[in-house]
């Protein structure tokens, strides 16, 4: 497999987030009294960004009146507490600088705000990533192609040469939609099972560090 940029997902292939995440959820929803998530709810609740995070969590979604001030403290407290359990999984650090010094280009592609996503990964993985995107309002989150496509352009890149790594599927359908091949991690916010059902053509990895045989 012969590429030249590697793009990544964020939450749940580079950085475990996923307890702040519920953390910040259910800091919103107990300001109106409205029921907890558990962890695994907002494990299958990630992947489409904040808002839909909020939207699929609180009762009734966006038709619920209390859901636009739902959102913005989820986003004020998110903002101030999103390092306190987050973790890059194993390997990672180790896997990219490898990749990096072996002549790759690595980006971030992520729904994850573009403040919030730029922060936690150079607070956890400094000077490895060419340029990190996060959700920005001009354009359209994934799994629509806007953000892979600024960064192609930004990084100078053509689609054949770029390949996106992520572990939902709104990251498989943003590389579809994006013209990229995929690779798919089983370690983060979707099963092994349920990757395997999504595709038969992108390869699975269960560690990120298959990676690096993958692409020799």
């Amino acid at each position: 497999m012969k590429k030249s940029l590697l793009i990544f997902d964020l939450d749940g292939t580079l950085i475990n987030t996923l307890k702040d995440l519920n953390i910040a959820t259910n800091y919103a929803l107990a300001k109106f009294g409205y029921p907890l998530r558990t962890i695994d709810q907002t494990r299958r609740d990630i992947g489409n960004g904040v808002a839909k995070l909020i939207e699929r969590s609180i009762p009734n979604g966006i038709e619920n009146k209390d859901y636009p001030l739902c959102l913005s403290i989820f986003k004020d407290y998110y903002k101030v507490h999103y390092f306190e359990n987050s973790f890059p999984y194993e390997g990672i650090k180790e896997t990219l600088t490898t990749l990096k010094n072996e002549g790759y280009t690595l980006a971030v592609v992520s729904n994850k705000f573009d403040e919030g996503a730029k922060k936690l990964v150079n607070y956890y993985l400094p000077d490895l990533f060419a340029t990190i995107q996060g959700t920005i309002p001009e354009l359209r989150p994934k799994p629509y192609s806007d953000l892979v496509e600024k960064v192609l352009n930004e990084l100078h890149f053509k689609k054949e040469d770029a390949l996106y790594i992520g572990d939902t599927n709104v990251d498989y359908e943003t590389a579809t939609n994006s013209g990229l091949d995929c690779v798919l991690v089983s370690y983060g916010y979707r099963s092994k099972d349920f990757l395997l059902e999504l595709t038969k053509s992108s390869p699975i990895i269960d560690s990120i560090s298959e990676l690096i045989n993958l692409l020799h």
